[in-house]
Formats: C-alpha cells, sequence, structure tokens
C-alpha cells in the first residue's frame, strides 16, 4: 500500500566538477559548503518554518518524494519535506568587488528538477543586487533535468563588471505550492584565462541494462577566452582506453558543446563498473590551462531486464558474490514498481559490499491499472494472479541459471511487497528462510490458514504513525484493505507459532534527533532450530523505509540484509567468535531445547549476543 502522490525520482551517482585549485587562474569566490556551520559571509533569506536552505547530505537533506543524488556535503531547500512557504528562498554571496575585472563566471552544480504539482510549478534563478540585497534582479533562470543527476552550470558575469559590493542570490520558488526543491555545491566565482575546457557533466545512466549496448555521452563547457576547435575524449571501465576526436569546431567562450563518443560501453555480465572520461589534446596544443575540470569518473551498476513467461523482473548479481551466494527478492508497494524500489532501497549497493544477489519483481496491475502483488485485499477479491507461485518458480529458474544458493533465499519488500512477505512466509516456506516486511502486514485469512511446513525468521521494522497501514491494525476493515491484526499481535503469533521464549530489547541511538522518530528493538529467538522474530518499532514514524525517508536512524535496507545474514544454519550466519565481534556482550548460554545452562564440554551449546546474533560452539578442553 504505497502512496504515489509524487514520482519518486531515480536516485544517481553524483558526478562533481572539480573545484580544485584552478593553477593561476584568479578565484573571486569558492564553497563547496563541507564545512557544519553555514559558510562565513553568506546569508539567507527565508519565509519557510524549515529554515530556509540547510546543510548537509542528501541522505539528510532529502524526502519521501524528492530525492537527492550523493554529492558529499551540501546546502540545499526541501519545498516537498516541510510544503510550507519557500517563495523567498534566497541564498546569498558574500560581496564580490568586480571593478577590476573584464571576464569573470559564476560556475556551480546544480540539483533542480523543475516540478510541476497541483498547477504550480517551481522555480530556481540567478538573481544579484547592487544596493546591498534591497532589490533584486533576474541575472539566470535554471532549467531543470529531471534526470537524477546533478548538473553543472556556467554563468557570465560580465555584466556586472566595474561594480563593487556585488551579490549574487540563488532564488527558490515553490509557487505557493507543495514542490520539491534545490540543491546547491561547490560554487565558483573566478575570471577566465586563455585556452581552457572543463568536461561539465556526463550524460550517462548509472543504472544500465547488460543486454543493451549504452552511449557515452556529456558535455564540455569552453570556461576559457580562446575559441575551441577540437579535442579528444577517452574512456575506459577498467580495460581498454577508447579514444575519439571530435573537430572542426567553433566553442565560443562560455559556449557548450554535447559529445557522444562512437565506442559504445557493453557489460559482460551484471555487476559495478568505474567508468572514467577525460578529455585532452585541446585545439591539438595538449594539456589546457586548467587540468583539474578535465576528467569525470562515476560508478555504473549493469543490470539485467528481463522478463519470466509473461512477467517482468530486474535481477543483480554482485560483482563480489562468491559461488552458490544467497538470493534476496525486494518487492515494491502498492502502485510502485521493481525500478523504483531498486533505486530507493539501494540494495545493489548491499549485495556488492556482502556479496549476494537481489531481484525486484514486477507486480501485475489490478482493475484500476495500479500494480500489485496479490494477497488479497477486500477491494481486489476479484483477482486470480498466483503471485507466490510466480515467485516461486521465478527464483527456481535464476538458481539453475546462475551460482545461487539452494538454502539462503530471503524476501523484504515494503508496504504491500511487505504484506506479501508475509504471504510468503506462509505459504512458501519450503524457499525461503527469512523475510523482513517493511511497513508491511499480514492479512487475517492469511494468518488465519498459516501452517509453514518449514519455520521462517521474521523481521518486521514499523512505524507507530503510519496512517496507510497502522500499527494498531484494522481489525474490523474500516480502511477496505480487508481486516489484519496489529503489528504486535502479528508479532505474538508468529512468536506462539514457533516457540520462542527468548526475549531481547533494547533502542537504537537517536542519530538523527531532526527526524522525530527513534527505533527500539525486541528479538525473539528459539535456539533449538534457531528461527527469530524481531519487531523494529519506529516510535513516531510513518508509512516510510527508513534510511531512505522517514527515519534515518536506520537503514530499513541494510537491517533486512544484516538480519538475513546472521541467521542459524545460513551460510552466510553464524561464525566462530572473532575480534569484529567484540563490541557485542554475551547474554546467555542455552542447550539444545532452549534451557539456559553453564558451559558444558562435548555439548552442543547456542550463545547468544547483544546484537541479536548466535553463535553454535561445542566446548573440547
Amino acid at each position: 500500500m504505497e502512496k504515489t502522490m509524487k514520482t519518486i525520482f531515480t536516485l544517481a551517482i553524483a558526478i562533481a566538477l572539480s573545484s580544485a585549485s584552478l593553477f593561476s587562474q584568479t578565484i573571486l569566490l569558492e564553497e563547496d559548503f563541507e564545512a557544519a556551520t553555514f559558510p562565513a559571509g553568506w546569508t539567507q533569506t527565508s519565509n519557510a518554518t524549515d529554515g530556509g536552505y540547510l546543510l548537509g547530505t542528501n541522505t539528510s537533506l532529502q524526502s519521501q518524494w524528492w530525492s537527492i543524488a550523493d554529492h558529499g556535503n551540501i546546502i540545499a531547500t526541501n519545498d516537498d519535506e516541510c510544503d510550507c512557504d519557500k517563495t523567498v528562498d534566497y541564498l546569498i554571496t558574500p560581496p564580490l568587488d568586480l571593478t577590476s575585472v573584464t571576464s569573470v563566471v559564476l560556475q556551480f552544480q546544480s540539483y533542480f528538477d523543475g516540478g510541476s504539482l497541483s498547477g504550480g510549478t517551481e522555480e530556481a534563478t540567478i538573481e544579484y543586487s547592487l544596493n546591498g540585497g534591497a532589490t533584486w534582479n533576474l541575472l539566470q533562470t535554471i532549467v531543470g533535468t529531471d534526470d537524477g543527476a546533478w548538473d553543472a552550470e556556467t554563468i557570465s558575469l560580465n555584466s556586472l563588471a566595474g561594480n563593487a559590493n556585488v551579490l549574487l542570490a540563488f532564488h527558490y520558488f515553490d509557487d505557493n505550492n507543495w514542490l520539491f526543491g534545490w540543491g546547491i555545491d561547490d560554487v565558483l566565482v573566478f575570471q577566465l584565462e586563455d585556452t581552457d575546457l572543463a568536461l561539465s557533466s556526463l550524460t550517462v545512466n548509472t543504472t544500465v541494462d547488460v543486454l543493451n549496448p549504452n552511449t557515452v555521452a556529456g558535455i564540455v563547457s569552453n570556461t576559457g577566452l580562446n575559441a575551441i576547435q577540437s579535442f579528444d575524449v577517452s574512456w575506459t571501465i577498467g580495460g581498454t582506453v577508447y579514444t575519439t576526436n571530435f573537430n572542426s569546431l567553433s566553442i565560443p567562450s562560455l559556449g557548450t558543446y554535447n559529445f557522444s563518443h562512437p565506442d559504445l560501453l557493453t557489460f559482460a555480465a551484471t555487476g559495478l563498473g568505474n567508468l572514467e572520461v577525460v578529455i585532452s589534446n585541446v585545439n591539438g596544443l595538449g594539456p589546457d590551462f586548467n587540468q583539474n575540470n578535465d576528467s569525470m569518473s562515476m560508478e555504473i551498476e549493469a543490470v539485467e531486464y528481463a522478463t519470466f513467461g509473461n512477467r517482468d523482473y530486474i535481477y543483480y548479481h554482485a560483482s563480489s558474490a562468491p559461488p552458490n551466494c544467497p538470493l534476496v527478492l525486494v518487492c515494491h508497494g502498492y502502485g510502485g514498481s521493481a525500478q523504483e524500489i531498486m533505486d530507493y532501497s539501494e540494495f545493489n549497493a548491499l549485495a556488492e559490499e556482502f556479496g549476494f544477489a537481489v531481484c525486484y519483481p514486477q507486480g501485475t496491475e489490478d482493475g484500476s491499472n495500479t500494480t500489485f502483488f496479490n494477497v488479497g485485499y477486500d477491494f481486489q477479491n476479484n483477482q486470480t494472479v498466483d503471485d507466490v507461485a510466480f515467485v516461486v518458480d521465478l527464483i527456481a529458474s535464476l538458481q539453475a541459471s546462475n551460482s545461487l544458493s539452494s538454502q539462503d533465499v530471503f524476501c523484504t519488500g515494503m508496504s504491500n511487497g511487505g504484506d506479501f512477505s508475509y504471504m510468503l512466509a506462509c505459504q512458501a516456506s519450503e524457499t525461503f528462510k527469512g523475510v523482513a516486511p517493511i511497513a508491511g502486514m499480514i492479512m487475517q485469512d492469511i494468518m488465519d490458514s498459516c501452517n509453514p511446513v518449514n519455520e521462517v525468521s521474521i523481521l518486521e521494522i514499523h512505524g507507530t504513525q503510519d496512517n496507510v497501514t497502522p500499527f494498531q491494525g484494522d481489525p474490523n476493515n474500516n480502511d477496505g484493505w480487508g481486516a489484519y491484526p496489529s503489528i504486535p499481535n502479528t508479532i505474538d503469533f508468529f512468536t506462539n507459532l514457533f516457540g520462542l521464549t527468548a526475549l531481547n530489547s533494547s533502542t537504537f541511538p537517536d542519530i538523527d534527533p531532526t527526524d522525530n522518530s527513534t527505533v527500539d528493538s525486541d528479538k525473539y529467538i528459539q535456539f533449538a532450530s534457531c528461527t527469530q522474530v524481531w519487531l523494529y518499532t519506529v516510535n513516531g514514524g510513518g508509512h516510510d523505509w527508513p534510511g531512505a525517508w522517514g527515519n534515518m536512524d536506520i537503514s530499513a535496507s541494510r537491517e533486512a540484509w544484516l538480519f538475513f545474514e546472521q541467521l542459524c544454519g545460513s551460510s552466510v550466519g553464524i561464525e566462530e567468535y572473532s575480534s569484529s565481534s567484540k563490541d557485542r556482550e554475551l547474554i546467555r548460554i542455552v542447550d539444545i531445547l532452549g534451557r539456559e545452562t553453564k558451559l558444558k564440554n562435548g555439548e552442543v551449546l547456542f550463545y547468544q549476543y547483544s546484537d541479536g546474533s548466535v553463535e553454535k560452539k561445542v566446548v573440547v578442553n
């Protein structure tokens, strides 16, 4: 049950134009917003209740419907988060003395979509004041790109040359509506010098289809005084270097040129690659004036967009995955898509970090053309699609064609995808070892008939203020989805079903007090079979995927994987105690029947630790 009031923008890897030392170029202003405090000399004006422009990283400044690509520390104003008055959000530079310059440029990195909603359209402009900010004049309007990537902006300030005490402002205007925002980074004001060509952006998708060739393209900007007639572009992704020459050009000062490299980028398999692009041999003279802006690099994920039967799915097999690696299914919410949840969950990055494979199945459409996984919602009682059979058969197909474990198969999902995870725990227990519903619930009729062949471990992450899937449940079907129990009653059902008695409760550190929520942890464990049922209660949390939006104290994706990883009997689970585990505390030792005991020579014992992990040991003296 996933809200779709706004489009979730694709998360992309940030591509930044270097603001390193520009040799002998005269720099009048340089700010990268890396400090934790508002930069000295800068000011702002705002009517917004959140304070206007805020400093932070993409994860701390973005929101559910306005994602920001990673770009280190940035400054941004976010209308989506507060839906407040952002008509006069002005970020203002220190005064600039342009009395002795002739050719001067403003250059910065911009993250702006130019989005519209409910009749309103957001605007971003560069304005200037010559009277201390009493009045502002338009210098240039920024065009939104809505491509999930940062863009390099280069703006001539020649019309302001000869003036002292020049103020420049980044003005965001929300059209008195609920819109998105504007991110800014790496601001430079500098004089132009001789011949200088900058690689200002790459228009290469950060996620590509492994089955299709991809074009390496981008934009170069003439940030020098002399016209550019020719230059070379080279790219590599860790092997062969492909070089081509662009000539017979006439790029004027501050002009741009869109290039497209003739050699196509291809991948032999899914995984992660690092693309490096370099411009050189400008005007046939070798290096240009400033070599610091001649190169860019970006990580590219190659995924497989494929079909099984008549159903779509996305598959990512991490480059770091060992043979016989685990498989995790990640299921989108009601009205969502495989692409969206791949983007915001960032499970591909986790797969690379820990060495496993991920599959994102695509739901079908119901009578209202809304995507879903069929768990038997009350308003969908005429739907007959068997999603359980679909994913079980899909997993078998993936295991047959890839080096995947036959035992270590897991599922997580958002909202409707979380509801489906519960259904799989009950009806496909021979396939799945563990599930991690995020903001999910179990339909009452699925619970009533739940009689799994195998015990499936469960982690639920749920907000107490969830207004789509209430924490208190909906046993009388007031909302029309169908009857379902509260989250505590759901946890009680599975702990009783599996005979879990040991409980370890704790609270996560409140890393981000600004998210107005905290996270409690309750972990139930059955030592004889190592089955576990965990509940992470997000106090004050909504219908969120923590770490992507909402609560920022935990990452739902990472917590789901760490839960799967430590499950007993898994090839990625129990390990012998090592120095990497020394921060945890031993809570108790139990025997194979779950009885607390002391060390016994030659007997199988289970060691339970404060982080929820369990070790199986046989002590031999």
